[in-house]
């Protein structure tokens, strides 16, 4: 693997040629995100793992794995020695798991089926990428040999800027006023009798274009507007993947030698205030909310659990229970639970460990 420095350029104005090409990725967050650096960005993978319609796919070819065992086997043949200088991600895979997919590991975590035909699982392993230090303004390119490195360099020599956004008109939802508050009324009653502590009720929001709208195009416009850290645009196999959050699921990274994993779910939500004065009330009542902490800890205890299928006996640590982290609009409580991996697990495992993402599942 090579890694030889390059001419800056503007991260989204250097993805926009290649927004519309198969798997395409691109890791970004705008300058305004808590604590954003990096940006990376990724185009022709070597392989691909789907699945749709209940099968998976691993380079197009049917396979009895499931999606996880392929993402595993896949992680564990390309895994490379940490580094803990330079770009965070030289090569490696990009993707997405549904939460659909969450049946396969948990049957309690069903879904009805999705009306969309989009697949509910798709990772890309791409052997080449470029990482942009968004603070330093410097960029980089990685890759196994100098002549892909020429390649996917001289293929970033059309960058153009983002195409504009159409307006976005809502359409409606899938849940109705009084759909909805009978799923309230479902949740409450299923507390009542025991059958879970805490539940997210979610739901599809239709907008449509009155033209064809670039799914790239409204990703670069939201993150100029976000302060939210995790930006992603990924086009995937029959879809385009618009995400941006404030929420990190899980990270691994090597310290003093050893795999250390961070979890760090939130719960708790108020939004800013118009004044300061507004704006530390606000805070200081989701801080003292009995009912928020709760949420919290919850989710918190229940991450800790799960942490404890594959991390070392003793080392897993409440580093923050509840804590406040503040966005452009959004005040958040945020735990932060940490573990060292026993020997052998991998980030893939730890996906499987901790999967559907107890903050989306609610408890148990």
């Amino acid at each position: 693997m090579i890694v030889r420095e390059m001419e800056w350029r503007d991260p989204l104005a250097a993805f926009a040629p290649f927004a519309r090409a198969p798997q395409a990725v691109l890791l970004h967050a705008g300058e305004a995100a808590l604590g954003h650096r990096w940006s990376i960005l990724a185009v022709r993978p070597s392989m691909t793992i789907e699945r749709r319609n209940g099968a998976t796919f691993v380079g197009g070819a049917v396979t009895p794995l499931s999606p996880f065992e392929a993402l595993a086997r896949a992680h564990r043949s390309r895994r490379r020695a940490p580094t803990d200088a330079g770009p965070p991600f030289l090569s490696g895979l990009v993707g997405f798991a549904g939460y659909e997919c969450g049946a396969l590991l948990e049957p309690a975590a069903a879904a009805p089926p999705s009306p969309e035909a989009s697949p509910d699982f798709v990772f890309a392993a791409y052997d080449a990428a470029v990482s942009f230090d968004c603070k330093a303004r410097r960029a980089f390119v990685s890759a196994p040999d100098d002549g892909a490195a020429d390649e996917l360099q001289a293929a970033l020599g059309g960058q153009r800027p983002p195409p504009d956004v159409s307006p976005l008109h809502f359409e409606g939802s899938n849940f109705s006023a009084e759909r909805y508050r009978e799923a309230v009324r479902e949740v409450i009653r299923r507390i009542a009798d025991g059958a879970l502590y805490q539940a997210n009720i979610s739901h599809r929001l239709v907008f449509m274009s009155g033209d064809e709208t670039d799914a790239f195009a409204i990703f670069a416009r939201a993150v100029e507007q976000s302060s939210a850290p995790f930006g992603a645009y990924l086009n995937a196999a029959g879809a385009q993947i618009v995400s941006l959050s404030p929420e990190r699921f899980f990270m691994v990274a090597n310290e003093c030698g050893a795999s250390v994993i961070r979890a760090e779910p939130i719960k708790g939500t108020r939004p800013r205030g118009a004044t300061p004065e507004e704006d530390e009330a606000l805070a200081r009542a989701l801080l003292t909310s009995a009912k928020d902490r709760a949420e919290n800890v919850m989710i918190a205890d229940l991450t800790r659990n799960d942490l404890s299928r594959i991390c070392a006996d003793g080392s897993i640590r409440e580093e923050k229970i509840a804590a406040l982290q503040s966005h452009a609009t959004v005040h958040h409580l945020v735990s932060t639970i940490s573990g060292v991996l026993r020997d052998g697990v991998t980030a893939a495992d730890a996906l499987v460990a901790l999967f559907p993402c107890g903050s989306i599942t609610g408890a148990p």
